[in-house]
């Protein structure tokens, strides 16, 4: 429902939802929810994206195609446009994965197009869990099949090869972005293996200060000004030494998990 999500986002929404309403077809969404960090309760107001999930009931058709690209491109002509991320996609594939699918329209940062986005089974969990019905068939009974081990392969696969390949080249976490992005994502990971469930990366930097080695907690730090204050001063004097300093906090991490939470039988 829309009065579940910030104030901040209700009425951009409900302006989306009558555009989408008034020129398809009745008989092509089943669905449209919302998931990522605002399900989770952590939104922000300055970086977060909005992040939702379109079900159809069959496929749309050129003319349809069309129409939505144009309501996206209207869309990015207010706040929060630029921050949809998002996908249209069949009823009867949710719950697949970008494996087991073929193109599909998705829109990311307010841009439409054809191919593959960000579905997982991380995504279909947060959904399945946390996710917001704001219209049509209700969450419960879309039959979402993830379960908690799909999540924790994902997982599994995210931190030995995504990150892990990236530690090949200490340059890739020079920028502010990535330093970010490394810290708050890593951080998401170790929480949500411990937890058992998906939680917000603010959450999951807070936690990882509390519990984690004294040694990371600088860069801990590092990345949530990034995220919140950009304006602030750096806690490094070098870039350098930063970007070093995240190609081990990964190391670390990938040891952790592989030790505590991936060689479980």
């Amino acid at each position: 429902m829309i009065n579940q999500l910030p104030i901040s986002v209700q009425n951009f929404m409900q302006n989306y939802l009558n555009a989408l309403n008034k020129n398809l077809p009745s008989n092509l969404i089943e669905g449209v929810y919302i998931y990522g960090s605002i399900a989770l309760g952590a939104f922000n107001e300055a970086k977060s994206d909005i992040d939702f999930i379109v079900s159809l009931k069959r496929s749309a058709n050129a003319k349809e195609l069309e129409f939505i690209t144009n309501v996206h491109s209207q869309m990015n002509n207010t706040e929060y446009g630029k921050r949809m991320d998002g996908v249209y996609v069949r009823a009867s594939l949710v719950g697949k994965t970008n494996e087991e699918l073929s193109t599909y329209l998705f829109c990311a940062e307010g841009t439409v197009s054809l191919g593959h986005w960000d579905l997982n089974h991380i995504t279909w969990w947060i959904l399945k869990e946390d996710g917001i019905t704001l219209q049509g068939t209700p969450i419960a009974e879309l039959a979402i099949p993830t379960e908690w081990i799909d999540v924790l392969n994902t997982l599994k696969y995210n931190m030995n090869q995504y990150w892990f390949n990236k530690t090949k080249n200490a340059d890739e976490f020079l920028a502010d972005e990535m330093v970010e992005f490394t810290t708050t994502t890593i951080c998401r990971i170790i929480c949500s293996l411990e937890q058992r469930d998906i939680i917000s990366k603010d959450k999951a930097v807070n936690e990882c200060l509390k519990t984690l080695p004294e040694r990371w907690s600088l860069l801990l730090k590092e990345g949530a000004r990034i995220r919140n204050d950009i304006s602030a001063e750096s806690f490094y004097k070098s870039n350098v030494k930063r970007a070093e300093e995240c190609r081990e906090f990964i190391l670390y991490a990938h040891k952790l998990c592989n030790e505590k939470f991936f060689n479980e039988e």
